[in-house]
């Protein structure tokens, strides 16, 4: 009902409040972290500004009457006036005497331990004290600290693995909250600034554009060959990278029932290869669909040097041609960019448009874990503002099969491979890491826009470390749902066709081969 009110009042032309409707659907009670910003953010900014308003208006009602003006004679004419001008100023004292207190101890901490800082002003600050996790980042990825190499070698992944508790604290710091601000406003944002909630075409091409389009070599340097960007699946943690994605595509494949010349959809194709996988090993014919400038162009390529035959349309998912019609669609790890005001309508009735009435459809999200603590909160913040602008659909895994009913589709299974995304992003972070000097050295052309040389490397190396951690504690983790139209006549048989029916034997659910 709250979530319905929100996106009622405010309407689709206008940010929709996305992180608010997103903390509250995380949040289990009130006293949840992300309820109590929403409180918090939502009340300082109402009340500061009230305050503000009343009393700024005050003074220039005090001062600004030339016949009268302000006298000793006549300021009890005037005392109405003062309680909104001491308000004024007795909110804001009270703000920084709470903040203050807020990240006031954390005390007694050798965090020099851990880290090394790089300037004077940064060890004064923090050489004896906890430092928060969002300024943490900040401070590394400008440079401003360094791991220290006496401690895991310096390893971000270990050092954060191992000792993060014994020097970080995950409480919010001001530009996080400036940041949660900005996301009430109606100005367009990206990377670390501005609301980036809005999911128009024009605003998600932006998004998709700042995020994908920097360049394939880029992605490259720690996806490895594969170049599939969501996470893969092991069938033990002695297999490769490359090995993990395949596996994961054949369990898509298989779990769709994918049959010799059947049409299969791929929305959010990303470089195409789970769409060439489809065509490929099963016969399939296959469309992807992208956003993506660069990712087209991978897409293209590799068809001609593979000799493999796929349909690429490079556009939004909401233009996607009515009157086509396929047997099977995967959605794998896009729909996060959907938002949360989009999801049932346009994007999944969409996808139920576009579906024959006997098709399956596999959606794969990266989805936060319900109840979260402070811990997530913070990792889903620096997330949100610096590498998934605009991701805010990403969920509990309640709210998806709740869309997906709301939509008309009939949830048949849901498996969770969160653990094996924790050690796909290891790969990642070993193949980024690996490519350091290449980065660095302007060898691979990573760069984009104010995101380049170490500031770019370092942002990279913490996002992929710090992930590694959250999806293998399940701050974050990775569901696949596979759904189908609920209506009564569907043909529901093939789930009792023995092919199908879940066996201690396998990894997937529903596959037994």
């Amino acid at each position: 009902f709250f979530e319905e009110c929100l996106l009622n009042f405010f309407g689709n032309p206008v940010a929709k409040m996305e992180k608010i409707i997103l903390g509250w659907n995380m949040a289990t009670k009130a006293s949840d972290p992300s309820s109590v910003l929403i409180f918090l953010v939502g009340g300082v900014t109402l009340f500061s500004t009230a305050t503000s308003a009343w009393g700024l208006y005050d003074v220039y009602n005090l001062f600004t009457n030339p016949q009268e003006g302000l006298t000793h004679a006549n300021i009890h004419q005037h005392l109405h006036l003062f309680p909104g001008i001491v308000s004024f100023f007795v909110w804001f004292a009270v703000l920084f005497i709470g903040w203050a207190i807020y990240h006031s101890g954390d005390t007694g901490v050798e965090t020099s331990k851990y880290v090394v800082f790089n300037d004077e002003a940064t060890r004064a600050t923090y050489h004896n004290r906890r430092i928060p996790m969002a300024a943490l980042v900040e401070l590394y990825v400008n440079g401003h600290i360094s791991f220290n190499p006496e401690c895991e070698g310096g390893d971000c992944w270990k050092v954060l693995q191992f000792h993060r508790n014994k020097f970080v604290n995950y409480k919010i710091t001001a530009a996080q909250l400036w940041w949660l601000i900005e996301q009430l406003l109606p100005w367009k944002g990206g990377h670390g600034h501005g609301n980036s909630s809005q999911k128009d075409i024009e605003s998600t091409t932006k998004e998709i554009a700042e995020h994908y389009d920097r360049g394939n070599a880029f992605f490259h340097a720690f996806m490895g060959p594969s170049m599939v960007y969501t996470s893969g699946v092991f069938k033990g943690l002695h297999q490769s990278l490359e090995q993990a994605q395949a596996n994961k595509m054949d369990f898509i494949c298989q779990k769709l029932q994918l049959q010799k010349g059947e049409k299969f959809l791929d929305i959010g194709c990303g470089w195409g290869t789970l769409t060439r996988h489809a065509v490929r090993n099963f016969g399939a014919t296959g469309t992807g669909v992208t956003l993506s400038v660069e990712g087209e162009k991978w897409c293209n390529e590799r068809n001609a040097e593979e000799n493999v035959k796929t349909e690429i349309l490079r556009m939004d998912y909401r233009d996607i041609p009515r009157n086509r019609k396929f047997d099977k669609i995967a959605s794998i790890e896009m729909a996060e960019h959907v938002g949360l005001g989009n999801f049932v309508d346009p994007y999944l009735s969409g996808v139920r448009r576009l579906m024959k009435d006997d098709g399956l459809f596999l959606m794969q999200v990266a989805g936060l874990r319900q109840g979260a603590n402070w811990q997530d909160v913070a990792w889903g913040l620096f997330m949100s503002k610096y590498i998934f602008p605009g991701a805010d659909a990403s969920a509990p895994l309640n709210w998806y099969v709740r869309q997906l009913e709301l939509a008309g589709f009939e949830v048949h299974s849901v498996e969770n491979i969160g653990r094996h995304y924790s050690h796909t992003l290891h790969k990642w972070y070993d193949n980024w890491m690996s490519n350091k000097e290449d980065i660095l050295s302007g060898k691979l052309d990573c760069e984009n826009g104010d995101l380049r040389g170490e500031r770019m490397f370092r942002m990279w190396e913490i996002f992929l470390a710090w992930s590694v951690i959250a999806s293998g504690q399940c701050t974050a983790t990775c569901y696949q749902l596979l759904a189908h139209p609920n209506t009564y006549d569907y043909p529901r048989d093939r789930w009792c066709d023995p092919r199908q029916v879940s066996s201690n034997r396998s990894v997937g659910v529903g596959i037994n081969q």
